[in-house]
């Protein structure tokens, strides 16, 4: 049988509201991936703050469904993506350069 390692030492706890099914639900599926809820959920969280291309689409359509987004804020971000995206297939700039851009962008609004 497969040992877990135990959590790190300086993990911390993030705590959430979720509705009973989705939970009981969630610890089955993971329990059948062999997937422990520390392991997904900080691979999901990195995924998240790293802009990974794989979960954007997901990202996108939770935040066009979420009742607390502000259409407008939707529409200027979904133009900056596609900015983002023109500017690197014209210019071939790296991840820095793009970011000192859109600093620049931002800052004229």
């Amino acid at each position: 049988m497969k040992v877990r390692k135990s959590k790190p030492e300086d993990a911390k706890a993030i705590v959430f509201n979720s509705l009973e099914p989705l939970d009981i639900e969630l610890r089955i599926k993971l329990k059948f991936d062999d997937i422990t809820k520390f392991w997904f959920y900080n691979e999901y969280i990195k995924a998240y703050l790293l802009d990974d291309p794989l979960l954007q689409p997901f990202i996108q359509k939770v935040k066009e469904t979420s009742m607390m987004a502000r259409k407008h804020r939707l529409k200027k971000n979904r133009q900056l993506l596609e900015k983002e995206k023109d500017i690197i297939n014209k210019f071939g700039l790296d991840p820095n350069d793009i970011e000192d851009i859109f600093d620049l962008i931002e800052s004229e609004d």
